[in-house]
């Protein structure tokens, strides 16, 4: 070796002014093998190089070399940083014919997501940059058809996403890109998870391309939102309807009481000139005292069976919300689309309880005119008990959230508070209409 030759690649300063380039790849190391390919890295010019070949058994067979070739040419299209840059074709000393292409410093994603580290939005930043990279490639005629966490690296210099391992890619297959985001996206972001069964369900119902499967992103991302401030006016609406509707009840209870005793007064009146008029027939009178006695006890056993129906719908009531809060609401982490269809599945359980809590057929002397008073007090206890499970389950979801982004838990302490109050509140609203029915039946 001449004096002036070096080891490092590049450009070298050689004697009367003399230049030479040295485009040997240096340091070549192989890294991974597998049944055909080998994966190598190399110097040149003073950086890293990633190189692609064929296993010695591989080598020669002109029908892998020309597989290797075409993985190289498609490569070679892309030219965005989303994709490793594939720069050359050439025979590299003791690996022979490689794919010479950008050397990225960085982690697969399979790592990262087996560390368990990665932010919620990070990881929502990810799949939406995989999705905008598959995109391009469409676009450029490609179809990548290998796609999983161990082919994608996120770069430590800023976090970009980079595609590698190009060995399956084809001009057609855009569904199977389509299938494999979806499979991805299960991994990477389970809050996704509708939209990505769609992407890995029948070829028909999945998104056409990355475009539209971007928008559905977008639409998931918006519907929390939409569903909170819908939820707020519809709720503030209900309660506005109810508490109307439980002033008319009590109203119409104080009619239905007044003409009670109205009833009653007349009827004494009645008795006392009959009594008057017939005081010489001891029997009739004798008769007309148990009678008034027979309605009397007949009332005392309406009332009970009143009270009796209305404590058997508050305890189905109870026994609905605790289920639901036992084996329903764990399985929820956050404010998705499933958790509302559970809380529509769950009113329209308590509605039916309520339809069904007063019938001729548990109380065979039912009176029709109470129907709606009796209605309205079902309803009336399942809403408030209901608002009070509602309340603590948001709470509890975005304490959950509040907490996995690690900050304190305010929100869930306030939610408590004030259902303690409300539940006292409750409680002697509760007592006081006991006290007004007993006063009432006296």
């Amino acid at each position: 070796m001449k004096e002036y030759e070096v080891l490092e690649s590049g450009f070298v300063s050689i004697p009367d002014s003399e230049f030479e380039v040295r485009a040997g790849m240096l340091d070549v190391e192989i890294l991974h093998s597998s049944e055909v390919n080998i994966i190598a890295r190399g110097r040149r010019y003073g950086r890293w190089w990633r190189l692609k070949g064929l296993t010695k058994q591989h080598r020669f067979s002109s029908v892998d070399r020309r597989q290797l070739q075409s993985e190289f040419e498609l490569q070679s299209r892309l030219l965005i940083p989303g994709v490793a840059q594939a720069v050359g074709f050439e025979e590299i000393d003791g690996l022979g014919g490689c794919i010479v292409e950008e050397w990225v410093e960085g982690r697969k994603l399979s790592e990262l997501l087996q560390e368990g580290k990665l932010t919620k939005q990070e990881r929502r930043k990810i799949i939406r940059e995989i999705i905008r990279i598959v995109g391009y490639i469409h676009s450029r005629g490609v179809a990548h058809r290998n796609l999983n966490p161990s082919n994608i690296m996120v770069r430590d210099a800023g976090g970009g996403v980079v595609l590698n391992d190009f060995g399956l890619a084809d001009t057609d297959g855009y569904g199977d890109d389509i299938y494999s985001l979806g499979v991805i996206m299960k991994e990477l972001c389970p809050e996704y998870g509708r939209i990505a069964a769609r992407c890995t369900g029948p070829a028909k119902k999945r998104p056409k391309d990355t475009g539209k499967l971007l928008k559905s992103l977008d639409r998931h991302d918006r519907l929390p939102k939409v569903i909170w401030s819908i939820s707020g006016v519809a709720v503030l609406v209900v309660l506005g309807m109810l508490a109307v509707g439980y002033i008319n009840s009590l109203i119409a209870v104080a009619r239905a009481d007044q003409e009670k005793i109205l009833a009653l007064t007349e009827l004494n009146r009645h008795q006392k000139q009959h009594v008057t008029h017939l005081a010489d027939s001891l029997t009739g009178v004798i008769n007309r005292i148990n009678r008034t006695e027979d309605e009397i006890k007949g009332m005392d056993n309406y009332s009970e069976m009143r009270k009796q129906a209305y404590l058997a719908t508050s305890k189905k009531i109870n026994k609905t919300l605790d289920d639901f809060e036992k084996n329903v609401f764990p399985m929820f982490k956050g404010q998705d689309v499933a958790f509302y269809d559970s809380i529509v599945a769950l009113h329209k359980k308590l509605q039916y309880i309520c339809n069904t809590a007063y019938t001729v057929k548990n109380i065979p002397v039912f009176k029709e005119d109470d129907a709606y008073i009796f209605y309205d007090e079902a309803i009336g206890y399942y809403t408030i008990n209901f608002s009070k499970y509602y309340m603590v389950w948001l709470a509890k979801l975005r304490n959950y959230k509040l907490t996995e982004q690690g900050q304190p838990d305010l929100i869930s302490r306030a939610i408590a508070l004030d259902s303690i109050v409300a539940e006292e509140e409750a409680k002697r609203a509760e007592k006081k209409k006991l006290e007004q029915t007993k006063e009432s039946e006296k």
